[in-house]
């Protein structure tokens, strides 16, 4: 196994996926069937996924995590049979750091030929490049929309002061920015990949839904009855679709993600 030196040294040489041979055979994360769609349901595992699990449940839930989200999407929009590895973010246990010295997820091993690739853009892309059917097109070749949303909706979550404060209606100010021009975008469109559903797609969908329930929780902040109409029947839509409900998590764990993270009501 390649040591945690041996992987830094490969960052600054390359920009490339991080690859590894092997792992531990014991660790204290669960290991569960991954929910792919029913057609593969019976098939032999391809690969195994190391996502953000749920502590309180003994790590055999899926938390709360938009970047292991992501990848989970791309791998179920393509009907992949696979396993997922839950693990606790605060007590990473050492041969996640080994495979990956940021400790970050997700991370996804080729079962044939025991290599780990690291990061949810890599994954997406590696899905499509593997699997090519049916398509969802490349991260780079898909639309460039609402890549802004995670960062404002964060900072109005942390805005300084109460809801009337300046920091606060400038930062709501920003995530409404954000989300005019998506909605505008999907005017007349049934995903932002059009009829079907892309790489943009996997990325947005999450940090949305991150955005609907923490912003309401944290903020008294939603979405009002005639705005953004198109956004809402986006995420109805998407909602809708076998590879959301096999990677739902509930909004509790979306709030108690946010609250590790520091968040407060105000």
């Amino acid at each position: 196994m390649l040591r945690a030196t041996s992987i830094r040294s490969a960052l600054q040489k390359s920009s490339s996926p991080i690859f590894q041979k092997n792992r531990p055979a014991t660790h204290t994360a669960r290991v569960a069937m991954g929910n792919c769609l029913t057609t593969c349901a019976a098939a032999a595992p391809k690969y195994e996924i190391v996502v953000k699990g749920d502590p309180a449940s003994g790590l055999t839930v899926l938390a709360d995590c938009p970047f292991s989200h992501r990848a989970l999407l791309a791998i179920e929009e393509k009907k992949v049979p696979y396993t997922r590895t839950y693990v606790d973010l605060d007590n990473k246990p050492q041969w996640l750091l080994d495979i990956n010295p940021d400790g970050t997820v997700p991370v996804l091993k080729d079962l044939a030929t025991g290599t780990w690739t690291v990061g949810s853009d890599v994954v997406s892309d590696l899905m499509e490049k593997e699997f090519p059917e049916p398509s969802v097109g490349t991260v780079a070749g898909s639309p460039d929309v609402a890549g802004s949303l995670l960062g404002a909706f964060k900072g109005f979550l942390n805005a300084e002061g109460g809801k009337d404060s300046k920091d606060s209606k400038e930062k709501e100010a920003k995530l409404r920015e954000v989300l005019a021009e998506l909605d505008a975008f999907l005017d007349g469109k049934q995903y932002i990949g059009g009829d079907i559903v892309c790489q943009t797609d996997f990325l947005v969908m999450p940090r949305l839904y991150h955005m609907k329930v923490a912003c309401k929780e944290f903020r008294g902040w939603e979405m009002g009855a005639g705005e953004y109409e198109n956004v809402k029947a986006y995420m109805d839509r998407f909602m809708a679709r076998d590879s959301w409900k096999n990677t739902a998590y509930g909004e509790a764990l979306v709030v108690k993600g946010w609250e590790r993270h520091g968040v407060k009501r105000v």
